[in-house]
Protein backbone atom coordinates (compact mmCIF):
# COMPACT_ATOMS: atom_id res chain seq x y z
CA UNK A 1 0.00 0.00 0.00
CA UNK A 2 1.12 3.49 -0.84
CA UNK A 3 1.77 6.01 1.46
CA UNK A 4 -1.50 8.74 1.18
CA UNK A 5 -1.18 12.32 1.07
CA UNK A 6 -4.27 14.06 2.44
CA UNK A 7 -5.92 14.15 -0.71
CA UNK A 8 -5.81 11.00 -1.73
CA UNK A 9 -6.68 9.87 1.97
CA UNK A 10 -9.97 11.33 1.51
CA UNK A 11 -10.58 10.01 -1.57
CA UNK A 12 -10.10 6.52 -0.17
CA UNK A 13 -12.47 7.91 2.88
CA UNK A 14 -15.50 9.23 0.22
CA UNK A 15 -15.41 5.87 -1.39
CA UNK A 16 -14.96 3.99 1.97
CA UNK A 17 -18.22 5.32 3.25
CA UNK A 18 -19.68 5.29 -0.49
CA UNK A 19 -19.32 1.48 0.12
CA UNK A 20 -20.89 1.45 3.83
CA UNK A 21 -24.01 3.18 2.37
CA UNK A 22 -24.20 0.70 -0.26
CA UNK A 23 -24.03 -2.46 1.42
CA UNK A 24 -26.68 -1.07 3.71
CA UNK A 25 -28.77 -0.66 1.02
CA UNK A 26 -28.88 -3.53 -0.32
CA UNK A 27 -29.27 -4.97 3.07
CA UNK A 28 -32.09 -3.01 3.98
CA UNK A 29 -33.45 -4.20 0.67
CA UNK A 30 -32.95 -8.00 1.02
CA UNK A 31 -34.62 -7.30 4.00
CA UNK A 32 -37.55 -5.54 2.71
CA UNK A 33 -38.55 -8.88 0.31
CA UNK A 34 -39.14 -10.56 3.96
CA UNK A 35 -38.01 -14.33 2.31
CA UNK A 36 -35.17 -14.13 4.49
CA UNK A 37 -32.54 -12.82 6.32
CA UNK A 38 -28.30 -12.30 5.03
CA UNK A 39 -26.50 -15.63 6.80
CA UNK A 40 -24.32 -13.71 9.59
CA UNK A 41 -27.73 -12.08 10.67
CA UNK A 42 -29.45 -15.95 10.69
CA UNK A 43 -26.23 -16.32 12.78
CA UNK A 44 -26.78 -13.64 15.21
CA UNK A 45 -30.32 -14.38 15.54
CA UNK A 46 -29.99 -18.52 16.76
CA UNK A 47 -27.02 -17.62 19.20
CA UNK A 48 -29.07 -14.30 20.75
CA UNK A 49 -32.32 -17.08 21.08
CA UNK A 50 -29.84 -19.73 22.81
CA UNK A 51 -28.38 -17.77 25.16
CA UNK A 52 -31.49 -15.08 25.68
CA UNK A 53 -30.42 -11.95 24.82
CA UNK A 54 -31.14 -9.14 21.78
CA UNK A 55 -30.27 -9.34 18.27
CA UNK A 56 -28.46 -6.55 18.64
CA UNK A 57 -25.68 -7.34 21.97
CA UNK A 58 -25.63 -11.30 20.04
CA UNK A 59 -24.39 -9.42 17.17
CA UNK A 60 -21.69 -7.29 19.11
CA UNK A 61 -20.43 -9.66 20.97
CA UNK A 62 -20.07 -12.01 17.78
CA UNK A 63 -18.21 -8.91 16.12
CA UNK A 64 -15.94 -8.92 19.25
CA UNK A 65 -15.32 -12.13 19.31
CA UNK A 66 -14.06 -12.06 15.28
CA UNK A 67 -12.10 -8.79 16.52
CA UNK A 68 -9.61 -10.81 19.03
CA UNK A 69 -9.47 -14.18 16.93
CA UNK A 70 -8.81 -11.71 13.68
CA UNK A 71 -5.61 -9.70 16.23
CA UNK A 72 -4.49 -13.19 17.24
CA UNK A 73 -4.06 -15.02 13.74
CA UNK A 74 -3.79 -12.05 11.31
CA UNK A 75 -3.31 -8.59 13.49
CA UNK A 76 -2.81 -6.73 10.11
CA UNK A 77 -5.80 -7.06 8.83
CA UNK A 78 -7.29 -4.73 11.56
CA UNK A 79 -7.18 -0.95 10.55
CA UNK A 80 -9.17 2.12 11.03
CA UNK A 81 -11.77 1.39 8.58
CA UNK A 82 -12.77 -2.20 10.55
CA UNK A 83 -13.21 -0.06 13.17
CA UNK A 84 -15.21 2.57 11.01
CA UNK A 85 -17.48 -0.12 9.57
CA UNK A 86 -18.25 -1.06 12.91
CA UNK A 87 -19.65 2.27 14.16
CA UNK A 88 -21.04 3.58 11.07
CA UNK A 89 -22.41 0.24 9.79
CA UNK A 90 -25.54 0.32 12.64
CA UNK A 91 -27.32 4.23 11.59
CA UNK A 92 -26.44 3.41 8.01
CA UNK A 93 -28.47 -0.20 7.74
CA UNK A 94 -31.36 1.73 10.43
CA UNK A 95 -31.66 4.53 7.74
CA UNK A 96 -31.85 2.66 4.61
CA UNK A 97 -34.30 0.17 6.48
CA UNK A 98 -36.98 3.37 7.52
CA UNK A 99 -36.37 4.47 4.19
CA UNK A 100 -37.12 1.36 2.41
CA UNK A 101 -40.17 -0.06 4.82
CA UNK A 102 -42.62 2.37 3.14
CA UNK A 103 -42.40 0.99 -0.56
CA UNK A 104 -43.85 -3.04 1.31
CA UNK A 105 -41.61 -5.06 -1.14
CA UNK A 106 -42.87 -8.10 1.13
CA UNK A 107 -45.97 -7.56 -0.66
CA UNK A 108 -45.03 -8.24 -4.18
CA UNK A 109 -45.68 -11.23 -6.06
CA UNK A 110 -42.55 -14.14 -5.29
CA UNK A 111 -41.06 -13.64 -8.73
CA UNK A 112 -40.72 -9.54 -7.96
CA UNK A 113 -39.55 -11.06 -4.56
CA UNK A 114 -37.10 -12.61 -6.40
CA UNK A 115 -35.81 -10.24 -8.64
CA UNK A 116 -35.39 -7.65 -5.47
CA UNK A 117 -33.55 -10.43 -4.05
CA UNK A 118 -31.11 -10.89 -6.61
CA UNK A 119 -30.69 -7.24 -6.96
CA UNK A 120 -29.86 -6.78 -3.28
CA UNK A 121 -27.07 -9.46 -3.62
CA UNK A 122 -25.87 -7.17 -6.64
CA UNK A 123 -25.55 -4.00 -4.59
CA UNK A 124 -23.99 -5.55 -1.16
CA UNK A 125 -21.56 -7.33 -3.55
CA UNK A 126 -20.73 -3.92 -5.28
CA UNK A 127 -20.83 -2.01 -2.08
CA UNK A 128 -18.43 -4.47 -0.22
CA UNK A 129 -15.94 -4.86 -3.22
CA UNK A 130 -16.03 -1.07 -2.68
CA UNK A 131 -15.43 -1.20 0.41
CA UNK A 132 -12.49 -3.28 0.42
CA UNK A 133 -10.54 -1.73 -2.40
CA UNK A 134 -10.31 1.08 -0.88
CA UNK A 135 -8.06 -0.78 1.96
CA UNK A 136 -9.38 0.97 4.83
CA UNK A 137 -10.93 -2.32 6.83
CA UNK A 138 -13.87 -4.30 6.67
CA UNK A 139 -16.08 -5.09 9.45
CA UNK A 140 -14.78 -8.38 11.31
CA UNK A 141 -16.76 -11.25 9.89
CA UNK A 142 -16.01 -10.22 6.47
CA UNK A 143 -12.44 -10.71 7.57
CA UNK A 144 -12.76 -14.03 8.50
CA UNK A 145 -13.39 -15.26 4.82
CA UNK A 146 -9.87 -13.17 3.24
CA UNK A 147 -7.89 -14.68 6.55
CA UNK A 148 -9.25 -18.17 5.35
CA UNK A 149 -8.76 -18.06 2.07
CA UNK A 150 -5.11 -16.35 2.34
CA UNK A 151 -4.10 -19.25 4.99
CA UNK A 152 -5.69 -22.22 2.83
CA UNK A 153 -4.59 -20.49 -0.74
CA UNK A 154 -8.55 -21.23 -1.62
CA UNK A 155 -10.23 -18.83 -3.74
CA UNK A 156 -12.36 -16.26 -2.14
CA UNK A 157 -15.88 -16.96 -3.26
CA UNK A 158 -15.39 -20.74 -2.08
CA UNK A 159 -14.68 -20.04 1.70
CA UNK A 160 -17.52 -17.53 1.48
CA UNK A 161 -19.69 -20.06 0.60
CA UNK A 162 -18.25 -22.20 3.14
CA UNK A 163 -18.73 -19.74 5.82
CA UNK A 164 -22.15 -18.19 5.00
CA UNK A 165 -23.69 -21.98 4.65
CA UNK A 166 -22.22 -22.27 7.82
CA UNK A 167 -23.64 -19.34 9.25
CA UNK A 168 -26.81 -20.83 8.17
CA UNK A 169 -27.21 -23.75 9.53
CA UNK A 170 -25.67 -23.40 12.94
CA UNK A 171 -28.28 -20.02 13.50
CA UNK A 172 -31.01 -22.50 12.23
CA UNK A 173 -30.08 -24.94 14.74
CA UNK A 174 -29.76 -22.53 16.98
CA UNK A 175 -33.24 -20.79 16.24
CA UNK A 176 -33.01 -18.08 13.83
CA UNK A 177 -35.29 -17.37 10.78
CA UNK A 178 -34.36 -19.11 7.55
CA UNK A 179 -36.19 -18.50 4.48
CA UNK A 180 -35.53 -19.28 0.55
CA UNK A 181 -33.75 -15.75 0.10
CA UNK A 182 -30.99 -16.59 2.74
CA UNK A 183 -29.88 -19.85 0.35
CA UNK A 184 -29.96 -17.85 -2.23
CA UNK A 185 -27.61 -15.17 -0.70
CA UNK A 186 -25.80 -17.39 0.59
CA UNK A 187 -24.92 -19.17 -2.83
CA UNK A 188 -24.89 -15.83 -4.59
CA UNK A 189 -22.58 -13.09 -2.78
CA UNK A 190 -19.50 -14.77 -2.73
CA UNK A 191 -19.06 -15.45 -6.39
CA UNK A 192 -20.19 -11.94 -7.46
CA UNK A 193 -18.17 -10.05 -4.85
CA UNK A 194 -15.37 -12.01 -6.53
CA UNK A 195 -16.11 -10.30 -9.54
CA UNK A 196 -17.06 -6.83 -8.67
CA UNK A 197 -13.98 -6.82 -6.45
CA UNK A 198 -10.70 -6.82 -8.74
CA UNK A 199 -12.77 -4.09 -10.82
CA UNK A 200 -13.20 -1.49 -8.50
CA UNK A 201 -9.97 -2.04 -7.02
CA UNK A 202 -8.05 -1.42 -10.32
CA UNK A 203 -10.73 1.33 -10.91
CA UNK A 204 -10.21 3.21 -7.11
CA UNK A 205 -6.51 2.77 -7.57
CA UNK A 206 -6.62 4.82 -10.66
CA UNK A 207 -8.64 7.49 -9.35
CA UNK A 208 -6.97 7.77 -5.70
CA UNK A 209 -3.36 7.87 -7.08
CA UNK A 210 -4.34 9.74 -10.48
CA UNK A 211 -2.23 12.70 -9.45
CA UNK A 212 0.71 10.95 -8.88
CA UNK A 213 1.21 10.96 -12.85
CA UNK A 214 2.04 14.42 -12.44
CA UNK A 215 4.76 14.50 -10.36
CA UNK A 216 7.56 13.52 -13.21
CA UNK A 217 6.64 16.10 -15.05
CA UNK A 218 6.48 18.89 -12.60
CA UNK A 219 10.12 17.44 -11.73
CA UNK A 220 11.40 17.93 -15.36
CA UNK A 221 9.75 21.37 -15.45
CA UNK A 222 11.46 22.67 -12.58
CA UNK A 223 15.13 21.08 -13.52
Amino acid sequence: MKKLNCKQLTKKLVFFFLGVWIIQTGVAIFIGTNIGSDPFTVFTQGLAKMLGITPGIGNMAITFTFLVIILIFSRKSINIGTVLAMISAGPFIDLMISLFKDIHLDSYTMIVKMLFLVLSCVIIAIGFSLLKATDLGVAPNDIIPFIISDKLKLEYRIVRIGLDVTFVVVGFLLGGVVGIGTIIGALLTGPLIQFFMPRLEKFIHTVVYSDDKLEPIANEITE
